[in-house]
């Protein structure tokens, strides 16, 4: 049963889709199941047991919570003393609910120079990573491009609050497209390369339907490169990490006074 479970987490991570395993750490008197014992808790279905009744209810219930948030957390139970709880077993129970999550999805529309380069860079950190093009000539610069149409691909692709879109293909045009295609679909993140006039176009746009959203970035990037596809990269990916870990704009240094934190750089 135990490696039912962890191949169950496997399968759903793999998915995109956090998982709960709980465990039972400590087990004294007559509980229903002894320490070590595992249980799997998941979106729509539970594998494994920890003993059945109100407690397992309890800790299915509070598993479950923690799936929407990504917190761990450990818990302790007196099934002899909680009235909620009481059996007539006794004894008390101590366990962890381990929380996994996926790693965050960058989806890289354009395997052009810039995607090309972001794919590379991204392969350093813990992101599950895609880039698509519908160019084959392509295929011999980036092995692991997906080809397809974007009206293909995007429409099977799975998106959610965990999903980073960059959208750098061949033109304004497709950069559009793209974007209608993934716009309303719940992405963290929906960053597009361009021009400030291209994207003034399109934001003009957004303002006259009412579609101007927080997660949109365009002009793609923080304002820190020269230029070349490589350092436009590195740009989109410091954006995308701020974004994720909710990072500020700020130096580290304590050594000179125009770099920290209320000075004139801040």
């Amino acid at each position: 049963m135990e490696l039912t479970i962890l191949k169950k987490i496997e399968e759903n991570l793999s998915q995109g889709k956090r998982t709960a395993l709980v465990t039972i750490t400590e087990a004294t008197g007559s509980t229903p199941r002894k320490s070590g014992t595992i249980m799997g808790v998941f979106e729509d279905e539970i594998v494994g047991t920890i003993g059945g009744g109100k407690i397992e209810s309890v800790v299915i219930d509070r598993a479950r919570e923690l799936l929407k948030t990504g917190d761990s957390e450990s818990f302790e139970y007196n099934l002899t003393t909680t009235d909620e709880l009481k059996m007539n077993c006794g004894g008390m129970m101590k366990g962890y609910i381990k929380i996994f999550s996926p790693f965050p999805k960058i989806l890289i529309c354009g395997a052009g120079h810039v995607g090309q380069k972001l794919f590379k860079i991204a392969q350093h950190l813990e992101f599950d990573l895609k880039i698509i093009d519908d160019r084959e000539e392509l295929k011999k610069d980036i092995p692991e491009l997906t080809l397809g149409s974007f009206q293909e691909l995007l429409t099977k692709e799975k998106i959610d609050g965990n999903t980073y879109i960059v959208i750098v293909t061949r033109g304004h045009l497709l950069d559009e497209e793209v974007f209608n295609l993934v716009k309303n679909r719940g992405a963290k993140y929906i960053g597009i390369i361009g021009s400030r006039r291209k994207v003034t176009t399109l934001k003009e746009k957004l303002e006259k339907i009412g579609e101007i959203r927080d997660n949109i970035f365009a002009p793609i990037g923080l304002k820190l490169s020269n230029g070349t596809p490589e350092e436009i990269a590195i740009e989109i990916l410091a954006e995308i990490l701020k974004i994720k870990n909710g990072g500020d704009l700020v130096h580290r240094t304590m050594f000179h006074n125009k770099y920290i934190l209320g000075g004139k750089n801040e």
